[in-house]
Formats: structure tokens, sequence, C-alpha cells
């Protein structure tokens, strides 16, 4: 299946977000249905541009001819901590990181910490921890304190540990860092933003690494025993890392679709017309690496 439309204006820009063609292409039509990719089967790609617009072929794994084949299957698990999940995320947060993640030989288990699901963590290899509308340094709803406590023991083990916006948060917050809201700025700050590193991403050397945000808050304080990995202008601890810990704080699973999406039915008119064009303007700029990305998380992941 394609599917691909000229975007005239930013009004059309995010009214696809509606059309069955963009569901159908995400796998959300069916509720509990969970996106696997392994080699045998294939993961969703979308693509913008703007003189074609959208774009979206189903296409095999990027990392299919990297595949190893192992004796025993490996266990991972997915943490999903948005608290709205049900209402608007079902489906779409396993599979937008599934897809980037799951190899073949791998159990991938997802567990929603809202709801206090934990895996066993004996043999368990890695774990990734989702974004999140709620925030990391407030500890009044039920779900975090088991969540910290998971965290800190998982810590302890020395299992490695991936953390997405509130994800690289809430490791910093409850590892001996902080996480704090981002008063210095006038809202939320979204959109693609361009990042100067110096990093190597495998075979990929880029000098500006453009990444998706979405985020409030911000970590303060980095977590003991960890390094900077990159800054961004309105957030120094943009990144960190240490022999087991990785905190990210843009979403290598988003595009911009999946990042207009957030905006679509924003009750705040106003707020709502700058984030768009905000992310309007940021699309315009440079291109997307997250092919790169995803490839350094893996190699982190899986001690690639």
């Amino acid at each position: 299946m394609a599917y691909s439309t000229q975007i005239q204006n930013l009004e059309q820009y995010v009214e696809i977000l509606y059309k069955n063609e963009y569901k159908e292409l995400l796998k959300v039509v069916i509720q509990g249905e969970i996106i696997k990719s392994t080699k045998d089967e294939k993961i969703i790609l979308i693509e913008y541009s703007l003189d074609l617009g959208f774009k979206s072929d189903i296409v095999p794994h990027i990392l299919s001819g990297k595949e190893k084949q192992q004796q025993q299957r490996k266990r991972f698990a997915l943490l999903i901590t948005e608290p709205q999940y049900y209402l608007k995320y079902v489906n779409i947060m396993e599979a937008l990181h599934l897809g980037i993640y799951k190899e073949v030989n791998e159990d991938w288990e997802v567990y929603l910490a809202i709801e206090n699901q934990y895996p066993d963590l004996e043999n368990l290899e890695g774990i990734v921890i989702t974004g999140s509308t709620s925030t990391a340094f407030d500890m009044s709803e039920n779900w975090k304190e088991p969540l910290v406590n998971f965290l800190r023991e998982a810590d302890k083990r020395q299992i490695k540990m991936v953390g997405i916006c509130f994800g690289h948060q809430i490791l910093a917050h409850c590892l001996g860092g902080e996480a704090r809201k981002m008063t210095f700025v006038p809202h939320m700050q979204v959109g693609r933003l361009a990042l100067l590193t110096g990093l190597n991403f495998g075979e990929f050397q880029i000098k500006n690494l453009n990444v998706y945000q979405i985020h409030g808050d911000y970590v303060f304080e980095l977590p003991k025993d960890s390094e900077l990995l990159m800054s961004a202008p309105h957030c120094q601890n943009y990144a960190f890392k240490s022999n087991h810990l990785l905190g990210l704080q843009f979403h290598p699973e988003f595009n911009p679709i999946i990042l207009i999406y957030f905006f679509w039915d924003l009750e705040n008119e106003n707020l709502k017309e700058v984030y768009l064009k905000e992310c309007y303007e940021s699309f315009q700029k440079g291109e997307d690496n997250q092919f790169a990305i995803w490839e350094y998380i893996l190699n982190f992941l899986k001690n690639k």
C-alpha cells in the first residue's frame, strides 16, 4: 500500500491525520493489536517533503541485513508511561517504538506503568521508558512511586535502560539527578531541532543532528555516574549516558505527522496556532536523521 498527497496549506497538513488511510497505515484500527517487526514482517515508514507532501510505504525493517541468529531469545521491555494511553494512543505507542527496536530472536514485552505493570527483571536485557504528558517531578500520581522503585532496582542490577523525554527525566530524577519545569521559556518547545554534535552514529557522521521534540520539563541535574551527551540552546542536559543508561530529551520515534497529531484537538486555539506554526516552520529545515539515531540506540541497548 502507498499513499501520497499534495499539501497546499497548513490545514491540509494537519487534516490528513484523521484520514482512514493514515489510520490504516499505522495499523491502529483494530483495538488491542500490537505491532511487531521481525525479519518476516514489515514496518511503516512515513515520509514528508515540501514538494511531494506525505508518502507512506510498507518497507522492510531497516536493520534486516544486520540480523544475527542467536541460540537464545533475548527479553526486552517497553514501559508505557502515558496517562492518556487509552484515550489517544492505543497501539500507536507500541507501533512507533517496536518498529524501531524489535529484531529477530527477541521477545519484547509491553507493560503499562500507569497501571503498575512491570516485567520480571530476571534475565531482562533492556528497558525502554516512553514519553508522557505527566511530569517526572510530580509524585502525586499513584503510579509514580512504583515506577521509581522499579527503575532504581533495575539500575542496581545494571540493566540497560533508554529513557525518552519523560523517560529521560524520570531516570535522572530518581537516580541522583533532578527534573524541573522549564519556567524560562514561554511555552513547550516543539518541532524539529538541529543539534550540534561531534558524535558518530555508526556509519553516519552527522554534525547537525535533527531531532523531534515536544517538552515543557527538562533535566536540571544529571543522574549519578553519567556524562553529558548532547545540549540544546534551551536545555543544557538534553541527553546523557552512562554504562547502562541512555537518556534522550527528544523523540526518536516521532516524525512530522505524529508530532502534529498532538496539537490537532488542543482546546487553546491561540497556543495551538503557535505550536502548529513552529512545527511547520521547523519541518522545512534540514533532513531527518532517524535511521542514524535508531542505530545509535540499538547499538547501546544491545551492546553491538
